[in-house]
């Protein structure tokens, strides 16, 4: 009297397997989008990478911030270049304004990390610059 009918069995596997393919699905859902955001972080680091490769390479930074500085269209500037270890300010109390635009158009279109940059009018044709730039 009492026993287990085996369809009750059947039913019980059949809702099991049910469960399990559910959860199968679920778990590989969640795989997708776990692959999609290993891709995504590994495309960041790759490109942090390549930042750091271009801006955290001090002597090229300071060899190529030389150059610049010693072009003849700054040389009428009169900027004073204090070097520290882990930057570089130039400071000029009257830089003409063709001047300023040469420096600023090469050092906006190099890759500089520039923490810091001050531009005051003196008057029509000079301005007092100060420019940071870190390594």
């Amino acid at each position: 009297m009492n026993r287990l009918n085996p369809l009750y069995i059947v039913v019980l596997l059949l809702v099991a397997l049910l469960f399990l393919l559910f959860e199968l699905s679920n778990i590989k859902s969640e795989l997708k989008e776990q692959e999609a955001a290993y891709q995504v972080s590994q495309t960041v680091a790759k490109e942090l990478l390549g930042y750091k490769k271009l801006y955290g390479d001090k002597n090229r930074i300071e060899r190529s911030l030389k150059k610049i500085l010693a072009q003849r269209s700054l040389k009428s500037a009169k900027l004073k270049v204090t070097q520290k270890r882990d930057a570089m300010l130039i400071v000029s109390d009257a830089i003409d304004l063709y001047a300023l635009n040469s420096l600023l158009t090469k050092i906006f279109n190099g890759a500089y990390p520039v923490k810091a940059l001050s531009i005051e009018a003196v008057d029509e044709k000079s301005a007092k610059l100060r420019l940071e730039i870190r390594w």
